[in-house]
Protein backbone atom coordinates (compact mmCIF):
# COMPACT_ATOMS: atom_id res chain seq x y z
CA UNK A 1 0.00 0.00 0.00
CA UNK A 2 2.75 2.49 1.24
CA UNK A 3 4.59 1.50 -2.66
CA UNK A 4 1.56 2.28 -4.00
CA UNK A 5 0.81 5.73 -2.17
CA UNK A 6 4.55 6.48 -3.07
CA UNK A 7 4.17 5.68 -7.09
CA UNK A 8 0.98 7.90 -7.18
CA UNK A 9 2.94 11.28 -5.71
CA UNK A 10 6.12 10.85 -7.86
CA UNK A 11 3.17 10.38 -10.82
CA UNK A 12 1.53 13.11 -9.30
CA UNK A 13 4.58 15.97 -9.04
CA UNK A 14 5.69 14.94 -11.99
CA UNK A 15 2.62 16.15 -13.86
CA UNK A 16 2.54 19.36 -11.69
CA UNK A 17 5.98 20.16 -13.01
CA UNK A 18 5.88 19.06 -17.11
CA UNK A 19 3.97 22.51 -17.56
CA UNK A 20 6.64 24.50 -15.80
CA UNK A 21 9.45 22.38 -17.59
CA UNK A 22 7.31 22.95 -21.09
CA UNK A 23 6.86 27.18 -20.61
CA UNK A 24 9.48 27.24 -22.70
CA UNK A 25 11.51 30.86 -23.20
CA UNK A 26 9.52 33.86 -22.45
CA UNK A 27 9.05 37.73 -21.51
CA UNK A 28 7.32 38.99 -18.72
CA UNK A 29 6.71 42.62 -17.13
CA UNK A 30 7.76 43.20 -13.83
CA UNK A 31 5.45 43.54 -12.04
CA UNK A 32 2.45 42.28 -13.72
CA UNK A 33 -0.04 44.57 -12.92
CA UNK A 34 -0.79 47.56 -9.98
CA UNK A 35 -3.19 50.89 -9.37
CA UNK A 36 -1.92 54.26 -10.09
CA UNK A 37 -3.20 57.67 -9.97
CA UNK A 38 -4.02 59.56 -13.33
CA UNK A 39 -0.62 62.10 -14.06
CA UNK A 40 1.59 60.07 -12.15
CA UNK A 41 4.70 57.73 -13.25
CA UNK A 42 5.51 53.92 -12.93
CA UNK A 43 8.02 52.04 -13.44
CA UNK A 44 7.97 48.56 -15.28
CA UNK A 45 10.62 46.06 -15.78
CA UNK A 46 10.84 43.60 -18.88
CA UNK A 47 12.18 40.62 -18.22
CA UNK A 48 13.62 37.31 -19.80
CA UNK A 49 14.21 33.77 -18.89
CA UNK A 50 15.51 31.53 -22.42
CA UNK A 51 14.85 28.48 -19.92
CA UNK A 52 17.30 25.63 -21.06
CA UNK A 53 17.89 27.64 -24.60
CA UNK A 54 20.81 29.58 -25.00
CA UNK A 55 20.30 32.52 -25.95
CA UNK A 56 22.37 35.25 -28.06
CA UNK A 57 19.72 38.40 -28.46
CA UNK A 58 16.47 39.34 -27.74
CA UNK A 59 13.79 41.49 -28.73
CA UNK A 60 11.26 42.95 -26.95
CA UNK A 61 8.35 44.60 -28.94
CA UNK A 62 4.94 45.75 -26.83
CA UNK A 63 2.10 47.79 -27.33
CA UNK A 64 -0.43 49.93 -25.03
CA UNK A 65 -3.39 52.22 -25.21
CA UNK A 66 -2.07 55.50 -26.09
CA UNK A 67 -4.74 57.49 -24.77
CA UNK A 68 -4.15 56.14 -20.91
CA UNK A 69 -0.69 55.66 -20.89
CA UNK A 70 2.42 57.30 -22.57
CA UNK A 71 6.40 56.06 -22.33
CA UNK A 72 8.67 58.26 -20.98
CA UNK A 73 11.89 56.61 -20.94
CA UNK A 74 13.51 53.16 -21.94
CA UNK A 75 17.02 52.62 -19.92
CA UNK A 76 18.83 49.48 -19.45
CA UNK A 77 18.21 47.30 -15.38
CA UNK A 78 20.82 48.00 -13.14
CA UNK A 79 21.67 44.33 -13.30
CA UNK A 80 20.83 43.34 -16.97
CA UNK A 81 20.90 39.86 -18.60
CA UNK A 82 22.37 41.49 -20.99
CA UNK A 83 24.40 44.18 -21.22
CA UNK A 84 23.86 45.83 -24.46
CA UNK A 85 20.75 47.79 -25.90
CA UNK A 86 21.17 48.25 -29.72
CA UNK A 87 17.73 49.84 -30.08
CA UNK A 88 15.29 51.83 -28.17
CA UNK A 89 12.09 52.79 -29.96
CA UNK A 90 9.04 54.43 -28.37
CA UNK A 91 6.33 55.86 -30.55
CA UNK A 92 3.55 57.39 -27.87
CA UNK A 93 1.24 58.35 -31.15
CA UNK A 94 0.22 54.52 -31.53
CA UNK A 95 0.93 53.30 -28.68
CA UNK A 96 4.36 50.74 -29.44
CA UNK A 97 7.86 50.63 -28.22
CA UNK A 98 10.56 48.32 -29.03
CA UNK A 99 14.39 47.00 -27.54
CA UNK A 100 16.99 44.87 -28.54
CA UNK A 101 19.72 43.46 -26.35
CA UNK A 102 22.51 41.38 -27.05
CA UNK A 103 25.05 39.84 -25.26
CA UNK A 104 27.86 41.22 -26.58
CA UNK A 105 28.30 44.54 -28.75
CA UNK A 106 27.57 44.10 -32.45
CA UNK A 107 31.16 42.19 -32.85
CA UNK A 108 30.90 39.00 -31.58
CA UNK A 109 27.85 36.71 -29.95
CA UNK A 110 28.03 35.01 -26.99
CA UNK A 111 25.12 33.01 -26.72
CA UNK A 112 24.19 31.79 -22.49
CA UNK A 113 21.13 31.02 -20.87
CA UNK A 114 19.57 33.94 -19.64
CA UNK A 115 17.25 34.57 -16.88
CA UNK A 116 16.66 38.29 -15.23
CA UNK A 117 16.03 42.01 -16.14
CA UNK A 118 16.60 43.58 -19.74
CA UNK A 119 15.14 46.92 -19.12
CA UNK A 120 13.17 49.43 -17.29
CA UNK A 121 10.51 51.24 -18.90
CA UNK A 122 9.00 54.35 -16.89
CA UNK A 123 5.29 55.24 -17.84
CA UNK A 124 3.09 57.86 -17.22
CA UNK A 125 -0.71 57.86 -16.65
CA UNK A 126 -2.66 59.90 -19.15
CA UNK A 127 -6.21 59.11 -18.38
CA UNK A 128 -8.59 56.79 -15.92
CA UNK A 129 -8.96 53.36 -16.62
CA UNK A 130 -7.20 49.54 -17.41
CA UNK A 131 -4.53 49.74 -19.91
CA UNK A 132 -3.33 46.31 -21.43
CA UNK A 133 0.26 46.44 -22.28
CA UNK A 134 0.97 43.13 -24.27
CA UNK A 135 4.17 41.79 -25.87
CA UNK A 136 3.92 41.38 -29.53
CA UNK A 137 4.79 37.80 -30.41
CA UNK A 138 4.10 36.07 -33.42
CA UNK A 139 4.93 32.04 -33.27
CA UNK A 140 7.52 31.78 -36.04
CA UNK A 141 7.87 36.19 -36.72
CA UNK A 142 11.30 37.29 -36.42
CA UNK A 143 9.70 41.12 -36.72
CA UNK A 144 8.31 41.65 -33.05
CA UNK A 145 9.13 39.73 -29.59
CA UNK A 146 11.66 36.92 -30.44
CA UNK A 147 14.65 35.44 -28.17
CA UNK A 148 17.04 34.05 -30.82
CA UNK A 149 19.30 31.04 -29.92
CA UNK A 150 22.82 30.11 -31.04
CA UNK A 151 21.37 29.59 -35.08
CA UNK A 152 19.62 33.49 -34.77
CA UNK A 153 16.17 30.74 -34.67
CA UNK A 154 13.42 32.73 -32.45
CA UNK A 155 12.75 30.37 -30.01
CA UNK A 156 10.50 32.18 -27.89
CA UNK A 157 7.00 30.54 -26.70
CA UNK A 158 4.35 34.02 -27.24
CA UNK A 159 2.01 31.74 -24.69
CA UNK A 160 3.98 32.31 -21.88
CA UNK A 161 4.71 35.24 -22.18
CA UNK A 162 3.66 37.71 -19.22
CA UNK A 163 2.01 40.49 -20.17
CA UNK A 164 0.99 44.07 -18.09
CA UNK A 165 -2.50 44.98 -16.64
CA UNK A 166 -2.46 48.29 -14.85
CA UNK A 167 -5.25 50.10 -13.71
CA UNK A 168 -5.06 53.93 -13.74
CA UNK A 169 -7.71 55.83 -10.94
CA UNK A 170 -8.79 59.17 -10.35
CA UNK A 171 -6.33 61.24 -8.61
CA UNK A 172 -9.10 62.73 -6.22
CA UNK A 173 -9.27 65.55 -4.19
CA UNK A 174 -10.15 66.63 -0.54
CA UNK A 175 -13.19 68.72 -0.71
CA UNK A 176 -12.78 71.99 0.66
CA UNK A 177 -15.10 73.24 3.72
CA UNK A 178 -16.24 76.86 3.89
CA UNK A 179 -15.47 78.05 7.42
CA UNK A 180 -18.29 78.91 9.47
CA UNK A 181 -19.67 82.19 10.04
CA UNK A 182 -20.05 83.29 13.66
CA UNK A 183 -23.35 85.63 14.68
CA UNK A 184 -21.79 89.29 15.12
CA UNK A 185 -23.97 89.69 17.90
CA UNK A 186 -26.44 87.32 19.92
CA UNK A 187 -30.42 87.22 18.54
CA UNK A 188 -32.60 88.18 20.72
CA UNK A 189 -35.50 85.84 21.58
CA UNK A 190 -38.53 88.56 19.77
CA UNK A 191 -35.55 88.93 17.14
CA UNK A 192 -34.86 92.16 17.41
CA UNK A 193 -31.56 93.15 18.43
CA UNK A 194 -30.40 94.48 21.67
CA UNK A 195 -30.04 98.52 22.15
CA UNK A 196 -26.14 99.16 22.11
CA UNK A 197 -25.11 101.04 25.63
CA UNK A 198 -23.29 104.26 25.24
CA UNK A 199 -19.42 105.05 25.62
CA UNK A 200 -17.52 106.20 28.32
CA UNK A 201 -17.43 109.44 27.06
CA UNK A 202 -21.38 109.88 27.47
CA UNK A 203 -21.14 108.49 31.05
CA UNK A 204 -18.70 111.19 32.27
CA UNK A 205 -20.54 113.93 30.57
CA UNK A 206 -23.91 112.81 32.19
CA UNK A 207 -21.68 112.54 35.70
CA UNK A 208 -20.45 116.45 35.36
CA UNK A 209 -23.99 117.64 34.00
CA UNK A 210 -25.15 115.95 37.63
CA UNK A 211 -22.73 117.38 39.71
CA UNK A 212 -22.97 120.98 38.42
CA UNK A 213 -26.85 120.43 38.54
CA UNK A 214 -26.45 119.98 42.31
CA UNK A 215 -24.04 122.66 43.02
CA UNK A 216 -25.84 125.31 41.32
CA UNK A 217 -28.86 124.51 44.14
CA UNK A 218 -27.38 124.98 46.81
CA UNK A 219 -25.66 128.24 45.63
CA UNK A 220 -29.34 129.55 45.06
CA UNK A 221 -30.48 128.26 48.53
CA UNK A 222 -28.19 130.51 50.09
CA UNK A 223 -29.04 133.83 48.05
Amino acid sequence: MKKILGLILVVFSLWMVKPVMAAGPMLKFVPSSGSYTNGSTFSVTIGVDSGTEKSQGVDAWATFDSSKLEVLSIETAANPAFRFALGKNIYNDTGKFDISCTSTDMGTYEATAISGDLVVVTFRAKATGTVNVNFTCTAGSTIDSNIFNMSATDVINCTTNQNGVYIITDSGSNPTSSPTSVPTSPPTSGGEELPKTGGIGMTLGLMIFGIVGILSSLALRFL
